[in-house]
């Protein structure tokens, strides 16, 4: 595995963040990033394990907040792992904005897919 495949895994992650609440493509997409068995851990500390639980997570997560616009730096942490700070503007479903920033923690496989996922909220 390159750390450019993984990096443009992550990069393509936060783009499609942006996007997949309103494009099933792009939906469907964000979730062929994952392992089949990866496990995501928000930054609520809701825990998703497997693709079934990763489409429900990310099918609630979009349903609560209808506009999101990140900006984020990927590096390398060392071999397949990975960090990404990030920032988001968005809107929740009762129209309320917000902004909040964090870091992901992430593990890919060979393939460039997505193992682990841990998000922290910058408080």
């Amino acid at each position: 595995m390159e750390a450019t495949t993984s990096a443009h895994t992550l990069d393509r992650y936060f783009a499609l963040s942006n996007t997949a609440g309103q494009d099933s493509g792009d939906f469907e997409e964000l979730l062929s990033l994952f392992a089949p068995d990866a496990t995501l851990v928000s930054g609520l500390g809701e825990p998703a394990s497997g693709t079934t639980a990763i489409a429900a997570f990310f099918r609630t997560f979009f349903a609560r907040n209808t506009e999101l616009h990140h900006v984020w730096n990927t590096r390398s942490t060392g071999v397949g792992t990975f960090a990404v700070d990030w920032a988001v503007a968005g809107r929740h479903k009762d129209g309320a904005v917000f902004a909040i920033s964090g870091t992901d923690t992430a593990r890919l496989d060979d393939q460039g897919k997505i193992c682990s996922l841990q998000v922290t909220v910058n408080h």
